[in-house]
């Protein structure tokens, strides 16, 4: 809880964040593109790119996309990771090939530039000076997993890349005509009013006929192409069939137990809430005020004033929300002016004002205990719960390998083998990969099974929710270009769509043509169209339906009173007419300007760091320096998808 780096957790990981992603990420304009292979016979099968002497290996790659995963909203989700992977390969062979170039050209990080990034980093120095090195080394370890080497190496390296940055982009400069653009764009307004034809209006104005589908399918056959699709007939063996066989007795609790006495002996330990009032980076007038507070709730303590509520009221630690409950501490855990007072209380006793690096302290011990060994009957619970757990797997497995061998032995007896075995054999209907089927679901592993069987072919078991499944092949129907019967349904939608688009596209030519020489509104009317009227927008903005302002250049140059022609936004077109300019406000112009300069400047430098980045790495590909194991990634990401 008091250790630095338990305490700054959220804050820490920002600022290594920072050196280690931020520097390198900072061009990322260009979307990464997957790499492409070089000659890459003679690479090991480990190995997924070699630059300039320089290996990545498919456990650094896996290392890479874990640590990103385990920071992403999206946690363990294996299709994620696997599109993921492929981009991350990428990003560490520019590292790599940006390190190659800077140290042909020279470049290298100083150890005074290494020092002074460390101090960059504030929760290395309190009031100036350095947290010691044994704190250092367990912020660095837990927060990252290196050691204080590593991580300065990676740190050396952050600087390196970012003289390269340097080295590129600082020469790129910015426009007073591209600042005056991009003011305009910012601050100049245009009003409009305006009709929007809606393809879905005309979806059933269009003339379906059979002659039209089967052409329309025929444009394009492969968007239609129908995937190959499967059919199984498989057993579920019912997890309370296996429980019978995993029973636990009162002499599997002893072995247990007299095999794993080191697992139950309980140090010294006591139970400790508490109240923090933080005083870091405080001026000493401010700490005594603290401290003043921190005296009156201690007198409000010693009076009978409830613990918990007055450490949800005033305590600045994560634990006030639970009443100050830190749960149990053993010696080590805490700085040594905390420890030292816990360990010093009774149970139920209020300490005086503790003060320690983080700032004053009141502590309540609420339950105190002496190392001491557990007795089986204090553990036999979780011993209990652990071995049950063990010999489940165990006969799980047993159980299921077994069957697995009866049915292989003789495929053909699939459904007289279940029946000996009192197991009800089910059919599926036809599915198609990572199709949800019936009963099953749609989990990954049964789908790269099935779809990997030959046909009569028995495959498992696969562990499901519901129990373990056996399956058997019982059809492939191969994939293949679809008659217009099969697909109908999708081909008429498809159809319509487009169609539909035409149409509209049409109405709105129609419509644009007469208002060029009549009123917007008379036509509008006329015609059962309904006019909208925009707000003021700029470029960058939205109208009212999200249309882009990027997509009406022609309202900023075209005259008020003037209409457009049609134009397409998205799935609609638009035809409109300007109703006002607004010109922008030249007053502002001086106050945003160089806020503008700043913008455009670091767009366009990081723009050109990217594309040097990639530029560098088609070169080094061209020359053979670099080479990327197109195999070898397929595998890796095979296996990610299966892991």
């Amino acid at each position: 809880m008091y250790r630095f780096f338990r305490k700054n957790r959220e804050a820490v990981k920002k600022y290594l964040l920072i050196f280690f992603l931020g520097i390198v990420s900072v061009g990322m304009v260009v979307t990464l593109a997957p790499l492409p292979g070089g000659n890459t016979s003679q690479m090991e099968a480990n190995i997924l790119a070699s630059i300039d002497g320089t290996s990545i290996t498919a456990q650094e790659l896996r290392r890479n996309v874990d640590a990103q995963m385990r920071n992403n909203s999206l946690g363990n989700n294996r299709e994620v990771a696997a599109k993921l992977a492929a981009s991350a390969l990428d990003e560490m062979v520019l590292r790599h090939a940006l390190l190659s170039q800077a140290r042909k050209l020279g470049i290298e990080a100083s150890n005074q530039e290494l020092t002074q990034s460390l101090q960059a980093i504030p929760f290395l120095y309190s009031n100036g000076a350095f947290i010691g090195l044994d704190r250092y080394q367990d912020l660095i370890q837990q927060e990252t997993g290196m050691t204080v080497s590593q991580f300065e190496a990676q740190l050396r390296e952050s600087i390196i890349l970012e003289k390269m940055r340097s080295a590129i982009a600082d020469s790129i400069q910015v426009s007073p005509a591209e600042v005056r653009e991009e003011f305009e764009k910012r601050s100049a307004k245009a009003k409009i009013e305006y009709v929007l034809f809606d393809p879905s209006q005309y979806l059933q104005a269009v003339n379906v006929t059979p002659e039209a589908l089967e052409k329309y399918l025929e444009k394009d056959p492969e968007r239609y192409k129908v995937p190959q699709e499967r059919r199984v007939h498989y057993v579920l063996v019912d997890p309370g069939r296996i429980q019978a066989l995993a029973q636990v007795t009162g002499d599997d609790l002893k072995q247990y137990y007299g095999q794993h006495l080191s697992d139950y002996r309980v140090p010294d330990r006591v139970m400790v809430s508490h109240i923090l009032f933080k005083t870091t980076g405080k001026t000493p007038e401010e700490i005594v005020k603290i401290r003043a507070t921190a005296e009156d709730v201690l007198k409000q303590l010693k009076a009978g004033a409830d613990f918990s509520e007055l450490a949800k009221k005033y305590s600045e630690d994560t634990s006030a929300q639970s009443g100050g409950a830190l749960g149990w501490i053993v010696r080590g855990q805490t700085v040594k002016e905390f420890e030292q007072a816990a360990f010093s209380m009774k149970p139920g006793e209020i300490s005086d004002l503790v003060t320690t690096t983080y700032g004053i302290h009141i502590l309540k011990v609420t339950d105190k205990q002496l190392a001491h060994l557990q007795t089986l009957d204090e553990v036999k619970d979780s011993i209990h719960s652990a071995l049950e757990k063990e010999k489940l797997e165990v006969a799980q497995e047993s159980f299921a390998r077994n069957l697995e061998r009866e049915f292989k032995a003789d495929p053909k007896e699939f459904d007289e083998v279940a029946r000996k075995e009192r197991l009800e054999v089910k059919e599926t209907p036809l599915f198609k990969y990572k199709q949800a089927v019936p009963d099953l679901g749609n989990d990954e592993a049964l789908q790269n099974l099935v779809f990997q069987l030959r046909e009569g072919e028995v495959g498992g078991p696969v562990s499901l929710p519901k129990g373990l499944v056996i399956v058997q092949l019982l059809q492939i129907v191969p994939e293949h270009r679809p008659k217009l019967d099969e697909v109908r349904a999708q081909v008429e939608e498809d159809y319509r769509a487009e169609e539909s688009k035409k149409m509209a596209g049409q109405k709105a030519a129609e419509f644009a043509s007469q208002v060029k020489t009549g009123d917007f509104k008379k036509v509008a009317q006329k015609e059962g169209l309904t006019v909208k009227e925009s707000k003021d927008f700029t470029r960058l903005e939205n109208l009212e339906n999200l249309i882009s302002g990027t997509e009406l250049g022609a309202a900023f140059t075209l005259a008020p009173g003037q209409t457009s022609e049609a134009r397409s936004v998205g799935t609609d077109t638009i035809v409109f007419r300007v109703v006002s300019h607004t010109p922008a406000d030249e007053a502002s112009f001086a106050q945003q300007q160089e806020e503008i300069r700043d913008k455009l400047l670091n767009q366009k430098r990081s723009l050109a760091f990217e594309i040097y980045r990639q530029n560098l790495k088609q070169e080094l590909q061209r020359s053979g320096e670099l080479k990327i194991n197109d195999s070898a990634l397929k595998q890796f990401l095979s296996g990610y998808e299966r892991s």
